[in-house]
Order: C-alpha cells, then structure tokens, then sequence
C-alpha cells in the first residue's frame, strides 16, 4: 500500500496487536486500518461514540475503533474461546473496549461453534472446511499469491475443532447494558448476519444509527439484509473489495438518511 497515512496507521496498530499467524494479521490490519473499510459510503466513528463489535476476532477493529477513531467505548463480541483470550491481551491496554466471550444471535443460549487454529477469523457457526479454503484461496490469489505458496499456507489451515460458545440476542444486551443509543453495528460473523439482525427486537431499530455488515450472499442473504435494513429506515449501499474478486462477500453499509 503505497498511501504513507495508511502506512502510519497500520504501523501504528501493528505495534498493539499480536497474532500466531502475521500473514493473517496483516491482511486485517491493511483492510480495517489501511483501507477503512468500515468507513465508507458515509459511516463516521467519532469521539463519544459507542460501537458494537459483532465477531471481533482478535481486536483489529477494536482497536482501529477506539485508538484511530477516538470511540468511546467499543463492546466486542466474539463467542470462539482461544480467538477471544487474544482479543483480550491484544485490547487490554484499551480502556474503550469491553470484551464480551458471547456471539450475537437470534435466539440466547449455548451452540457448538467450528473453531480453526490455523485460520482464526474464518471460524464461525457454520463453518464449512472445503467452502472455507476455496473463499481464502480466491483472496489469495487476487492478492497476487502464486498457485503454490497459497495450497502451501492453506494445506493444514482448516483442520475444525468443535467447541462450545454462548448466544444472546442484540436486544438483550441493550437492555442490560441499558444502551440509548449505538453509533455503529459492525458485524463480520461468516454467514451468522441474519441470525445477529433477527435478535433485534423492532422497539430497537431506532437505537441503531448506522450498520456495516460483511455478507456473504448466498441464496439471496444480500438482498435479504438489504431489504431489512431499508425496512428501517436506512438508507443503503454495497460494494466488493477487490481482494474479494470471484467470492460471496460483499460490504453493506447502512446510514440513517
């Protein structure tokens, strides 16, 4: 990335963060802090503003939340149990952001979550080994990897393990947490952004000032969400990164008109 501001701020949250895998931890870093991929088509994150963090990872977009963009506080998701203990040590200097060892659902309760050491951020609840490795395998080679070194990274990337994670709805938290208002839903769940949108009760749409969601678009889940969204009151706009040429995955982004 030849943009020296993009530089500065990826360098600026390398030092923050930790990662087993760098090559991993490199590519968020050059999306979220580089790029701003979360601020787009209109999304602003500013001093005083709450964001909730739906499918953290290990604290990429915590951080670029609460250290870049000056949020308030940032209340993190992320139900898979290893991914969270990082997400943990890499934001504890963070005074904004509150870890949250739960997953975002329509429906509170316990479930078995697919968890891959190897590939961390592609863990999710309906992770599907194959399906997973051809989605990287395309980003790879879009980021110019040749044929070789990809099969190489990815041989042993998506051996599953099954673990145990809890649920809870949206509306739930926002009661307990007594939340007047939420600035920003980023959402990044692999195929789980339906099941995040459905545990919003609809007394709590207008709580939500903005939406950035990570979709994969599979049996018309784009225009679903989509309609959702516009459904409330948003105005709404997607877009495909280039690093995501030839797969499912889209951005949608939703601002209050």
């Amino acid at each position: 990335m030849s943009d020296a501001r993009a530089q500065e701020r990826i360098q600026a949250l390398a030092r923050r963060l930790q990662h087993p895998d760098p090559s991993q931890l490199w590519f968020q870093l050059a999306e979220i802090a580089g790029e701003q991929i979360y601020l787009r088509h209109g999304i602003e994150v500013g001093e005083d503003d709450v964001v909730l963090d739906v499918g953290a990872n290990v604290g990429v977009a915590a951080a670029f939340f609460a250290v870049q963009c000056g949020a308030r506080v940032v209340h993190s998701f992320e139900p898979v149990r290893p991914v969270c203990e990082l997400l943990r040590k890499n934001v504890s200097g963070l005074p904004a952001c509150v870890v949250h060892e739960q997953g975002l659902s329509r429906a509170s309760g316990e479930s078995a979550i697919t968890y891959y050491p190897g590939a961390a951020a592609m863990s999710g609840l309906y992770a599907d080994p194959q399906r997973d490795r051809a989605l990287v395998r395309a980003v790879l080679a879009n980021l110019g990897v040749p044929a070789d070194e990809a099969d190489a990274r990815l041989a042993n990337a998506f051996e599953p393990l099954t673990l145990r994670c809890e649920l809870r709805t949206l509306s739930s938290f926002l009661r307990e947490e007594a939340l007047a208002r939420v600035d920003l839903l980023k959402i990044d769940v692999e195929r789980a952004e339906l099941d995040v949108l459905a545990g919003i009760d609809e007394a709590d749409w207008p709580v939500i000032a903005q939406v950035v969601v990570e979709v994969h678009d599979e049996g018309g889940r784009l225009d679903a969400i989509s309609g959702t969204l516009v459904d409330r009151g948003f105005r709404v706009a997607h877009e495909q990164d280039p690093a995501m040429r030839g797969t499912d995955v889209q951005l949608v982004y939703a601002t209050r008109p």
